[in-house]
């Protein structure tokens, strides 16, 4: 049997029993539904430079997920007047591509659609909680601003450059609700148990949702509406080539509808802290079923596991490696590990600063989902203590004022302030005054 365009219509019609369709959007917007089809080109949205690729690929049939015509009924004749739109539509005429549109069915489409979509693409954690348009995620016990790396570590690779956020860095969150369309409301995401908030720049308003949630003391992470959409895009090609399986099926089309030119990364301020002497360091102290060693040379994946679940998000790989610790002096056994049976759960490398004089711990991780069993003490003093093994007197470190209990931490193991051109004596004075009012929030620590 010929495929015709209509016939692909109707399968998606007949899976959205929930879709009023006397009100959806879900219709065909170029075209005769009587076409048959050489092939199918899902995008997010049909922009003229979309369906124009998708021709050139063969495919005469574009099922969009968001308007045509720049008005979400596609109807507007404000909209529908206007040069780009008369230009589109003469040139749809002209090539015989059929454009229909999937929104409403793909909205809340199980499993595979927009909202679980994004969810099982963030990977963040599970789904706690949900309703149609929203989802709840629970993740380990993080600071707001790791959470802003975690969900930037998979957001670059759909094109997008940066993630936009509010709030307090250094605030704990576990829940983080997720929206995705044009419509988010942040109140639904916090009655559903989030303390933090994922929505797209399309969806919230930063002076209407936004100040809301920032008065609340709520954080806000905003990502592109395009790139929280697409991978529910993706699976929704993924399934049409499978109830299609004699036909072409092709994802077309733009993941992120901006780029960004920024003059810094980010407004981090560093810090550095010194151990002024490793003389009665106390002994290491692990949970039971933890074990500590040094090491072995063909380990390096174990903590390349550890640094990509706590400092990175999957950025850290062997060249980083190589950057990190390039000097001919470098040995295995620098590197501390502390294991839960076979799994890595905490690193520390035992290093020096660039002139050998000073010891350094450098790049100290503890998994997310591995805290709070006092494993950060435990691989901090692991690398003091290997440091002292090798001859060194004194230890540096590096972290950031956000990073409040590791700086917290830190003190009490008998790290100072070291107030350089990373940091003045100014900056130390505000980030101890910050620290001394975050444990009066989150108790004395």
């Amino acid at each position: 049997m010929t495929l015709l365009a209509r016939h692909v219509a109707e399968l998606l019609q007949t899976q959205g029993t929930w879709v009023d369709w006397e009100r959806s959007v879900d219709a065909f917007k170029a075209g005769s539904p009587d076409t048959p089809v050489t092939g199918i080109a899902v995008g997010w949205q049909s922009l003229q430079a979309a369906v124009e690729e998708a021709h050139a690929l063969g495919c005469n049939l574009f099922i969009t997920h968001e308007p045509t015509f720049y008005d979400h009924w596609d109807r507007d004749p404000q909209a529908l007047a206007t040069p780009p739109a008369r230009a589109k539509r003469a040139w749809l005429e002209r090539t015989g591509m059929v454009v229909y549109r999937c929104h409403d069915v793909w909205d809340r489409f199980p499993k595979i659609g927009i909202p679980d979509a994004w969810a099982d693409y963030l990977g963040i954690g599970p789904v706690v909680a949900a309703d149609d348009f929203h989802r709840v995620l629970a993740i380990p016990r993080v600071t707001a601003w790791e959470l802003v790396t975690m969900v930037l570590e998979r957001v670059r690779r759909l094109g997008q450059q940066a993630v936009l956020f509010s709030g307090a860095k250094d605030q704990m969150v576990s829940r983080v609700g997720i929206g995705t369309g044009a419509i988010t409301s942040a109140q639904a995401m916090l009655t559903m148990g989030a303390d933090a908030i994922l929505a797209t720049d399309d969806g919230i308003s930063q002076w209407r949702e936004g100040s809301y949630l920032a008065d609340m003391g709520v954080p806000l992470l905003t990502v592109n509406h395009a790139v929280a959409e697409i991978p529910g895009v993706r699976k929704m090609a993924a399934y049409l080539q499978q109830q299609f399986p004699g036909t072409p099926v092709h994802n077309v089309g733009r993941t992120c509808t901006f780029e960004i030119l920024a003059h810094q990364h980010s407004n981090e301020q560093g810090l550095r802290m010194l151990r002024p002497t490793l003389d009665a360091l106390p002994p290491v102290e692990l949970p039971a079923g933890y074990a500590l060693r040094s090491m072995r040379e063909d380990e390096l994946w174990a903590y390349l596991e550890v640094m990509n679940h706590s400092c990175f998000n999957g950025g850290a790989d062997e060249a980083w490696f190589r950057d990190a610790f390039d000097d001919p002096i470098f040995e295995p056994s620098f590197i501390q590990i502390i294991w839960r049976g076979d799994r890595p759960v905490a690193a520390v490398g035992a290093w020096q600063g660039r002139d050998h004089t000073m010891g350094m711990l450098h790049w100290l991780g503890v998994r997310r989902d591995e805290r709070g069993a006092g494993l950060g003490k435990a691989i901090t003093l692991a690398g003091l203590h290997r440091l002292k093994a090798r001859g060194f007197g004194q230890a540096m470190l590096h972290t950031q004022s956000w990073r409040k209990q590791a700086v917290a931490a830190y003190l009490r193991m008998g790290f100072e302030p070291h107030p350089d051109e990373l940091a003045s004596e100014q900056v130390w004075q505000r980030v101890l005054a910050e620290l001394e009012a975050w444990r009066a929030t989150n108790g004395r620590r």
